[in-house]
């Protein structure tokens, strides 16, 4: 088996196993996708152990905190998440009595939520720990070098964008 032939490419160790991506993969695509599993995969677990929640309800109570008067549709724009998601996380928020509903004055069929007290509580104790946790990770680089990162993560969207419309729709 010739050294082109093997399943993984080499490129060097590293957290994001940058030294195994797929032969015919994109390094950029494959390395963003496992940061991005990385950092879901450490916030989640400071909220689940200081908490019980996950990430979407975490972003809920964020959205609540951070607006006057949320409907769910705000809260699923805010979240950038799909309805169904942001239901249930809603259903488990009002169950543990973390979130309140009533119906908007200005539309019958929208509700508008609020944290409880016991919600307002879980929000004050556990953001410290959630913005401590970002801010440790913003200052892994230093300030010109984020401006750098954000400058390449947009060309890299936008390379994908332009990518997949100049490839043909259908293989085959």
């Amino acid at each position: 088996m010739s050294e082109n032939s093997t399943i993984w490419q080499s490129e060097k160790d590293s957290l994001l196993a940058s030294d195994k991506i797929p032969v015919h993969s994109s390094l950029l695509s494959v390395a963003t996708q496992r940061l991005a599993r990385v950092l879901k995969s450490q916030i989640s677990t400071l909220l689940s152990d200081n908490g019980k929640l996950g990430l979407v309800e975490w972003r809920i109570c964020l959205c609540i905190s951070q607006s006057e008067n949320p409907t769910q549709k705000d809260l699923v724009d805010f979240a950038g998440m799909e309805q169904g998601q942001i239901s249930r996380a809603m259903r488990k928020l009002e169950s543990r009595g973390l979130i309140t509903s009533h119906q908007a004055p200005f539309d019958r069929r929208a509700r508008i939520f609020a944290l409880s007290e016991t919600g307002k509580e879980y929000f004050d104790r556990v953001q410290p720990m959630v913005a401590n946790y970002h801010a440790s990770i913003d200052a892994a680089l230093s300030p010109q070098e984020r401006e750098q990162f954000l400058d390449m993560a947009e060309r890299i969207a936008k390379a994908s964008l332009l990518a997949n419309q100049e490839l043909p729709q259908k293989a085959g």
